[in-house]
């Protein structure tokens, strides 16, 4: 029987018989590092752990897989065509188990959508909890843009959104679930700095940073400045509050956001006089399958 054939069955016994992707990829990483150091550096493992692991490998297969040289692991003929063999094998491995993953959540029928910038605003203990303590929802914590996640809900192919602003569709039930105020963060020497309240037409001329287009309060801030006789003055949009805030703390122009982030010495959060507050919804389908687990759910976070 040929080489090729010979590893081909015992690649396939070892897997069998293992299970053991981990090896796999502890051989796979010094076949391409070609160095013992730098093959443990990359998997966090200690040189000497992971020589026992490859020479555990040679063991099982009854061949050298390198030879050991000052140059560092040179693959053998048959470690060439182990390292071909093991990496078709990852693959369908790892095809196999996105499949059986994929099925699981597919039993998982109650699934939960957030609009950008919900999770920080909810109590996420809560939710956490709860989707823990009833195992049909699907954990999963992606933010959307806040339409999309309307539509997912309408469309029935989500169970239950967090959404920004309150909606009033045809069969879909809609509750208040948190309100945070809209403020103004100004940095230490700004001539805002003193002042306890602001009117939106006090921007006029100033630097804004801005969440992104995908989230709901830069198309209302744009809106009511537009509606008080200006542009805002957009120096950046961001995709997260942690970005705006730190923009803002280090000069580079004024945020505004729902007040998420603390005040210090550096930093404050000034009310925007006759502003609105940031409301966050739950909203679900009143003809929904899950509507009794949406309804727990609700009374469970608010």
């Amino acid at each position: 029987m040929a080489l090729m054939d010979i590893l081909s069955i015992k690649v396939i016994y070892f897997i069998i018989n293992f299970m053991n992707t981990r090896n796999f990829k502890c051989f796979q990483a010094v076949y391409e590092e070609r160095n013992l150091q730098a093959a443990a550096n990359k998997l966090f493992l200690s040189p000497q752990g992971l020589s026992k692991i490859i020479k555990s490998i040679e063991d099982e297969f009854g061949t050298s897989l390198f030879i050991r040289s000052k140059e560092g692991f040179i693959p053998t003929e048959s470690g060439r065509l182990f390292y071909e063999k093991s990496k078709t094998i990852s693959r369908d491995l790892n095809d196999l188990f996105s499949s059986i993953e994929a099925l699981n959540e597919k039993e998982k029928r109650f699934k939960v959508g957030f609009a950008a910038g919900t999770i920080r605003a909810i109590d996420v203990p809560s939710v956490a909890s709860f989707m823990t303590d009833n195992p049909e929802i699907l954990a999963s914590w992606y933010e959307y843009e806040n339409e999309n996640v309307i539509q997912q809900v309408v469309n029935d192919e989500i169970s239950f959104g967090f959404v920004v602003g309150k909606q009033s569709l045809p069969g879909v039930v809609c509750e208040h679930v948190k309100a945070v105020d809209l403020v103004v963060y100004v940095y230490n020497g700004h001539r805002f700095w003193n002042e306890s309240q602001i009117e939106l037409k006090d921007l006029k001329d100033e630097k804004i940073i801005s969440m992104n287009e995908k989230y709901r309060v830069y198309h209302d801030i744009v809106n009511a400045c537009h509606l008080n006789g200006f542009a805002p003055n957009i120096v950046a949009k961001v995709d997260e509050g942690e970005s705006l805030y730190l923009l803002s703390k280090n000069r580079a122009g004024l945020g505004i956001s729902p007040k998420f982030f603390p005040e210090t010495d550096e930093i404050k959060p000034l009310v925007i006089k006759d502003s609105y507050t940031w409301n966050v919804y739950g909203i679900y389908r009143e003809d929904s399958a899950d509507k009794d687990l949406a309804k727990k759910f609700l009374a469970a976070i608010k």
